[in-house]
């Protein structure tokens, strides 16, 4: 597919927010932030053990592709006013397909941060990355990420029983999807 293998990542925007495109030279400005354990209650990641750790992450995350070259790895920091505020990701595959997953930094929760920008990351994977269905995982403890989710017109598809285990509990997961492709002509 040559949308696949010809993509190249963009800074994205909203009226007020800023979507960069992830950079090692970001780890220094997320790191104290990911190390609020808060962040990663609904998460089986711990926080980052060091700042090195972080700056490793991102570093494979720079090339924006698996190393078997069959994922695109989208990764965009979310600034409001200057202020890192989050960070999107999409997993892209070459059968149209992405997943999502999404991380508002504590002192920007619940201003509508996540609102604002998945709109713009969904659109630009469409038109971008010709990408035509979305999904994310969600724990199903996490109550306002599944709000956010239908708000956002996710359809929950499926429940995933014991999909993982972490902080000493089960952690069961819903399954939504959200179906890109423009309605049909009537």
């Amino acid at each position: 597919m040559p949308v696949f293998d010809t993509y190249k990542i963009e800074t994205l925007a909203t009226p007020t927010l800023t979507l960069e495109p992830l950079t090692v030279a970001h780890a220094n400005e997320l790191f104290g932030h990911l190390s609020n354990p808060a962040m990663f209650e609904f998460l089986p990641q711990d926080p980052p053990p060091s700042i090195e750790a972080l700056r490793e992450r991102y570093q494979r995350w720079e090339t924006r592709r698996s190393p078997s070259g069959s994922e695109l790895w989208l990764n965009w920091l979310i600034r409001h006013e200057s202020v890192a505020a989050g960070l999107l990701q999409a997993t892209c595959t070459k059968t149209k397909k992405a997943l999502i997953a999404y991380q508002i930094v504590t002192p920007f929760q619940r201003r509508g941060i996540a609102t604002e920008a998945i709109p713009v990351m969904l659109n630009h994977l469409h038109q971008a990355a010709a990408i035509d269905t979305v999904r994310a995982l969600v724990d199903t403890r996490n109550a306002r990420s599944i709000r956010l989710l239908e708000r956002l017109g996710f359809a929950k598809k499926r429940l995933i029983r014991d999909a993982d285990h972490f902080k000493g509990a089960a952690s069961h997961e819903f399954e939504y999807e959200l179906d890109l492709t423009p309605p049909p002509k009537q």
